[in-house]
């Protein structure tokens, strides 16, 4: 079983994946990491990095003590490279925003996702620039340990306020099934 911080890391890709080569015909699936340690050549930039950095584990009084709120930091990272960097990466980040505001549950995978930060770093030897542009996003999901022949893996849950608690742990279903509006 992945773990959840995995499934949101290949989901952002196959979204960008799908989407941005419309935007720039150079980003293929090829150029589109879900690593922070890959490498990076010039020749094969423009890139996109995806990866996740810290992760909190928030309160919440009126939920079950096993089920954990969880708020991750994803990053989406473009990295340029040129006279054009700034405008090639600036081009990029907008179009990889616009992506993930359209889906911002991921297709039910989660159940937020917010644009927290930009961060714009600036490099490079000699006369070629390099730019990385970093789009922080915070993604909000819930877990539950689930006992299976002695191993703690973790299942992602999907529930909508008000429908969260030991009291509507029924309207939780495991990710990958479709969500339904709840009965009234």
């Amino acid at each position: 079983m992945k773990h959840p911080r995995t499934l949101i890391r290949e989901v952002v890709k196959e979204r960008l994946v799908a989407q941005l080569p419309a935007i720039d015909p150079r980003i293929t699936a090829a150029r589109i990491s879900i690593h922070r340690s890959t490498p990076l050549f010039a020749g094969k930039l423009p890139a996109v990095l995806i990866y996740t950095r810290d992760e909190r584990i928030e309160d919440q009084p009126n939920a079950d003590p096993g089920l954990r709120y969880r708020k991750l930091e994803l990053s989406v990272e473009i990295i340029a490279s040129g006279d054009a960097a700034a405008e090639e990466a600036d081009v990029l980040a907008q179009a990889v925003e616009a992506i993930l505001d359209v889906d911002e549950t991921l297709g039910l995978l989660v159940e937020g996702t917010r644009l927290t930060r930009t961060e714009v770093d600036q490099g490079g030897e000699g006369d070629t620039p390099v730019l990385a542009v970093r789009l922080s996003f915070e993604v909000s999901y819930w877990t539950k340990p689930v006992i299976d022949d002695g191993v703690l893996p973790l299942q992602v849950l999907v529930s909508w306020v008000p429908e969260i608690g030991v009291s509507h742990e029924h309207s939780y279903q495991p990710v990958g099934t479709h969500y339904r509006e709840p009965s009234s």
